[in-house]
């Protein structure tokens, strides 16, 4: 510990500035609370008293004893009746919602088996009517054989369409098969006997007759020409077809209704066929009746031309009131009703002659069974033949949901079974093997139960919760105004005491009570509190019974006000902070100072150092004030220096999101030590102030004073050298001349780590990590200038980058916003993006005389949020690594170089960001459209106002620092190949636009543009913006003027038809560009004079070289005034004149005008310190080359 340090109980572990020869920092303890002792010549110092209870005690007590005067009876019975509403409340919402809850049960069970018993009533009554028409169709058979004396198999029914149809329609069968049985021995009179009746086939076609619910659309043409196949056949697969081999009995095809297509299935033997167990007919031929079979693949069936796809479609609708496709049709589970046909009619026992096959759809039987508005009641078909399938009932409708049982498992408990047959003989048949018994099985569901209950339980219980609710309210209420009195008194203690705090030292605030506890009337027989700031601060409250000598004055009591003999104040400037804010938006001047004075008070804070205001960007702090300390020079010093490091580190980082040039900014500090006035300047917004000439002595040291330093006035460094710190100081060359003090001697703090941060130098300080400090300290100790000029142009290059990075990737996502929000499909570019790149054309010839921008969409959604919106880590590596690659591309020239760029850039982002809606133009619905068309478009396109920003980016690329007259003079090979029209600029895009068309970047365009449209017009906006940079060209300058001219004349003032808005968005985005180009000539004069300078010494440079024709120096002055009236002052005319940048437009020709006047005034003067710079500057270059 050094021995100078005062001892006390207050520390903070802070590298202190080095006490020893070798530099090494040594952690010290800020013991400064000896200085706390109060000051007995301070009067102030003996208002408070701290071996008593202060005034603020008091006043908190009292605050307590307000709120706790309300007696134990009353708050008891206070929560004994709001217990009460809320018990009375939940029992009978609780009541309330279980009876309802069981009446919805109740409603809900009856509900479901009332529907259960609707399917079973509906599938019973269709299963009826598939067996009635089934047993019908093979007794007319019967009977048709017998009273024309036919004898089976040998039975040709001439009818047999207009007869099957009937059943059809009856029972809703798509189709109906008659099979007579073939015994071997009768196989070959068969086969002779089919093809000599074939005939049947056309009399079937005169009697077919399409359904009347089929419409006409889904008719089918039959002309069957080919003859049928001779012999009884097995049906394998496609059109193979051979002989069946011997059999004891078949089964061939032979009557069909509806006809199918084609005569290939007929003698098709049924016995050996593919599409059903054939055991099935043996089933039936000992039950003697119909049964089913196994469920048939309906698909195949179609696949192989028994009905064909369309026709079974046609066919399976028109018993269905709704509409299926092709996939649906052929998926839903269908089966045959195999029916017996007898040799007698009515007689069981009679011989087995023939069967008669039903296709049975089994969605026909669960058609309009529910009413409209109830859905969700499953059915699951299921047989003893381990086949299950789902359907699900919604309203008159059902849909087939696939094969299994997919039922919730959740409503088991709800299963109803209803049987699909409907036997003569039921103990017979039923024992027989060979077919499938089939039963529906009915489910709940979660749908159809939300469907069915209401939500009446919960309306009750939500309106008796309000209703109890709105009585605890009232009840709360009135309990609220008997306590209102209370209440009042104190919050409004409360927050006085609190807004007093803020404003004020603590012992000036306890002093401001005990004042007007003495002379202000009480709030109560013991007097109190104020009530409110304003009763504390007014005019006549503040004061005591002492003050009547100054009634006369307007005010009452003593003013509150004391002498300070021993404190030190620091006046602290951002240098360089106007010309820089001149740049900037409004928000982003805020964000810098917030930052900043954030970061200055934590440090405040921790070096117990009272800060008194801050003016603009000016910080004003004191130590020794109000609570006097013993060595409040040291701390303040302290203070000083971690400000300075916090500056630095903090302008650094927010280079990256505020710009270029806000690393430059450093902090101007001027320290005096003195006596003070202080006290509470009384009247409108009182608050503590500081008075006297040691205020006026700082605030001259500061102005003084030098960017990055801390001068110190004498009387300061007399303080440090008295406490051992005499190492610190470094004694100015040079004497001040202080307005209103003459020549002053001052010090420089000596600043040996003002690149380290300090531990008590407050949050924001704890925000840097060990690299970055580790960094700065490594830049701090480079022992040469010009590896240190390198590290920080290097550093200062890459926060550019980043901040360039920053600006094009928040673009970049309100593009992606603006594609999501209006559902943008990509489409493949390649062919597009090579066009531009291998089409050998110059780039001014594609300047456009109007870039079509898109139209309003009134449709498109709202933007998604930008914040809200991902970018793919590649596209962000990939955008990085272009910039960077652009940086680099820039070459060494004092102007034309990326910082520039990234100037110009910012101006393009800023008069982007203040393009606006006149005032006429209210937010709302509509609002959208109208803003679109006052801008022309440019607002509405975030890839538009990316091309801009991109633009400025990429406009001087390679730049050789001399114009184009040179390049094209000198007979350069790039002039020539542009063909000597705008030779830099025309290089700078095909550079920028071949680097972005490299194919690492293919992610990094997918992400800036999706269709050819987007591409064609980014492309347009490049090329016409960097273009507009060439302000030389003349023909290219004509015909800028001429389209401003036609859009912006008195005759175009009118026209508002697409292209009249394209042209004004074309020429607005060039004269954009224009602007930011020379947009350092619009802005404060500090940041004209620093391009203006640099500009010359490029061109300077140049002239030394031999690559210009004349001294710059000699008509620089008057080049400068013909710039301003011929060019720039007009320039930021048309920005106004476009009326669409706000005050921005007005902000640019006010410092244009002002800059033309100073120029006019000091222009001879300025060019001469440019040229003795120059000079200088250009001399020590020669001297540093080596000699040849």
């Amino acid at each position: 510990m050094n021995n100078d340090q005062p001892s006390g109980d207050f520390s903070v572990n802070s590298a202190d500035y080095d006490d020893n020869e070798d530099g090494v920092s040594v952690s010290v303890r800020d013991d400064d609370d000896d200085s706390t002792s109060h000051n007995d010549n301070s009067s102030l110092g003996k208002a408070v008293n701290h071996n008593s209870v202060s005034a603020a005690d008091r006043n908190s007590e009292e605050i307590k004893q307000l709120a706790a005067r309300e007696t134990s009876t009353i708050r008891c019975w206070r929560w004994l009746v709001l217990l009460l509403i809320l018990v009375v409340g939940a029992g009978v919402a609780y009541g309330g919602h279980v009876f309802l809850s069981d009446q919805n049960e109740y409603h809900y069970k009856e509900g479901y088996n009332a529907f259960s018993s609707a399917v079973r009533d509906s599938s019973t009554f269709y299963v009826r009517n598939l067996h009635q028409a089934s047993r019908n169709l093979v007794e007319t058979i019967t009977a048709y054989a017998l009273l024309n004396n036919e004898s089976f198999p040998f039975v040709t029914i001439d009818v047999f369409e207009t007869i099957a149809r009937h059943a059809r329609e009856q029972s809703g069968m798509e189709s109906l098969v008659y099979s007579p049985i073939v015994r071997d021995n009768d196989r070959q009179a068969w086969e002779t006997y089919s093809v000599n009746h074939q005939g049947w086939i056309d009399q079937s076609m005169e009697q077919f007759k399409p359904s009347p619910s089929l419409v006409s659309s889904e008719v089918v043409e039959y002309d069957i020409m080919d003859p049928i196949f001779p012999s009884i056949y097995t049906w394998t697969t496609g059109d193979t077809r051979s002989p069946s081999a011997q059999m004891f009995s078949y089964a061939p095809y032979w009557h069909v209704s509806p006809l199918p297509s084609t005569t290939f299935f007929i003698n098709a033997n049924q016995m050996e066929q593919r599409f059903f167990d054939s055991s099935v007919f043996n089933a039936a031929s000992i039950a003697r009746e119909g049964v089913f079979t196994q469920i048939v693949d309906i698909g195949a069936l179609a696949k192989d031309n028994l009905f064909g796809t369309d026709n079974h479609v046609a066919y399976h609708e028109q018993f269905l009131d709704n509409k299926l496709n092709v996939s649906s049709a052929l998926s839903t589970p269908h089966a045959y009703l195999v029916e017996p046909v007898l040799s007698r009619v009515g007689d069981p026992t009679a011989l087995v002659v023939g069967y008669l096959q039903g296709l049975v759809p089994f969605d026909r039987l669960l058609q309009n069974v529910l009413p409209e508005g109830v859905s969700g009641v499953y059915v699951v078909l299921q047989n003893n033949c381990a086949e299950q399938y789902t359907y699900i009932l919604n309203g008159n409708k059902a849909t087939f949901l696939g094969v299994g049982d997919l039922h919730d498992p959740n409503f088991d408990d709800t299963a109803k079974r209803i049987p699909l047959y409907e036997y003569i003989n039921p103990t017979i048949t039923s024992k027989v093997s060979g077919h499938c018994e089939y039963q529906f099985i009915t489910y709940s569901s979660l749908e159809y139960s939300e469907s069915v209950k209401s939500n009446l339980p919960a309306t009750v219980v939500i309106s008796v919760v309000v209703i109890f609710a709105f009585v605890a309210l009232t009840f709360v209420l009135y309990d609220c105004f008997v306590q209102r009195r209370n209440n009042i008194v104190l919050d409004a203690a409360t927050k006085s005491h609190a807004i007093l705090s803020s404003l004020f030292p603590s012992n000036v605030r306890d002093r401001l009570y005990a004042e007007k506890a003495q002379s202000a009337t009480p709030i109560n027989a013991k007097g109190g509190v104020p009530s409110t700031l304003k009763s504390m601060l007014s005019s006549d409250q503040i004061g005591g019974a002492a003050g009547e000598a100054h009634a006369d004055m307007g005010y009452k009591g003593k003013p509150i006000a004391d002498l300070f003999t021993e404190s030190t104040v620091l006046f602290a400037d951002i240098s360089g902070f106007t010309a820089w804010s001149s740049q900037r938006e409004p928000a982003q001047v805020f964000t810098l100072l917030e930052t900043l004075y954030r970061s200055f008070d934590e440090i405040a804070k921790r070096r117990r150092v009272f800060k008194v205001e801050t003016i603009g960007d000016c910080y004003v702090a004191v130590t020794g004030v109000p609570e006097p300390q013993k060595d409040h020079a040291v701390i303040m010093c302290r203070f000083a220096r971690d400000m300075l490091t916090s500056t630095r580190q903090l302008t650094k980082r927010l280079e990256t999101s505020l710009g270029p040039d806000t690393g430059d900014l450093d902090m101007r500090v001027g320290i005096h030590s003195g006596p003070v006035t202080a006290g509470v300047l009384r009247g409108e917004r009182s608050r503590f102030q500081l008075f006297g000439d040691t205020m006026n002595t700082a605030s001259r040291t500061e102005s003084t004073g030098v960017k990055g330093k801390i001068q110190l006035s004498q009387e300061t460094a007399e303080l440090l050298i008295a406490v051992g710190k005499a190492h610190w100081l470094s004694q100015r060359e040079d004497k001040v001349i202080a307005k209103g003090k003459g020549e002053m001697t001052t010090y420089w703090l000596s600043l040996k780590k003002d690149n380290y941060a300090a531990s008590s130098s407050g949050s924001e300080s704890r925000q840097f990590d060990d690299n970055d400090i580790q960094e700065a300290a490594r830049v701090d100790t480079e022992s040469k200038e010009d590896t240190r000029a390198k590290a920080l142009a290097s550093e200062k290059t890459m926060r550019l980058v980043e901040w360039n990075c920053d600006v094009l990737l928040r673009l970049i996502k309100q593009i992606n916003a603006r594609r999501k929000s209006t559902s943008t499909t990509r489409t493949s570019l390649v062919a597009e993006e090579h066009k531009y790149t291998q089409s050998g054309k110059l780039v001014i010839d594609e300047v456009q005389e109007i870039i079509r921008l898109p139209d309003f969409d009134q449709s498109s959604k709202k933007d998604a949020d930008v914040d809200s919106i991902t970018i793919a880590p590649a596209v962000v590596d990939q955008l990085y690594d272009y910039v960077s690659n652009i940086a680099a591309m820039y070459r060494e020239n004092h102007f034309h170089n990326f910082e520039h760029a990234s100037h110009v850039t910012m101006s393009v982002t800023k008069l982007l960001s203040r393009i606006v809606a006149p005032s006429h133009i209210d937010s709302g619905e509509g609002s959208g459209k109208a803003l679109h068309d006052h801008t022309y478009g440019i607002t509405s396109d975030p890839l538009t106002q990316f091309a801009c920003v991109f633009s400025a980016l990429i406009h001087d690329v390679d730049h050789c620092g001399v114009p184009n007259a040179q390049l094209i003079n000198e007979k350069a090979q790039i002039a020539d190949y542009y063909q000597g029209k705008s030779v830099a600029e025309q290089n700078s895009v095909d550079i920028a636009w071949h680097l972005l068309m490299d194919e690492s970047y293919t992610d990094l365009r997918k992400a800036i543009y999706s269709t050819n449209d987007e591409l064609r017009r980014l492309r347009e906006l490049v090329v016409n913006s960097v273009m507009a940079t060439d302000i030389v060209d003349k023909e290219l300058k004509t015909l800028r003027n001429k389209r401003w001219e036609t859009a912006f004349s008195e005759a175009a003032s009118d026209e508002n038809s697409k292209d009249a808005i394209d042209r004004k968005a074309t020429i607005v985005i060039e004269h954009l560009i224009q602007a930011s180009d020379v947009s350092h000539t619009m802005q404060h004069w500090h940041i004209y004079r620093k391009w203006n300078e640099r500009f010359f010494f490029e061109c300077y440079q140049a002239w030394k070289e031999g690559r210009a024709a004349q001294d710059p120096s000699e008509s620089w002055y008057k080049g400068e005034m013909g710039f301003y009236d011929f060019y720039i002052i007009p320039l930021a005319k048309k920005l106004k004149d476009c009326g669409v940048f706000g005050v921005s437009s007005d902000e640019y020709l006010n410092y244009a005008i002002r800059n033309r006047k100073e120029w006019e005034a000091r222009g001879e003067e300025v060019v001469q310190e440019m040229v003795e710079k120059v000079h200088k500057e250009l001399g020590l270059r020669a001297l540093s080359e080596p000699s040849s």
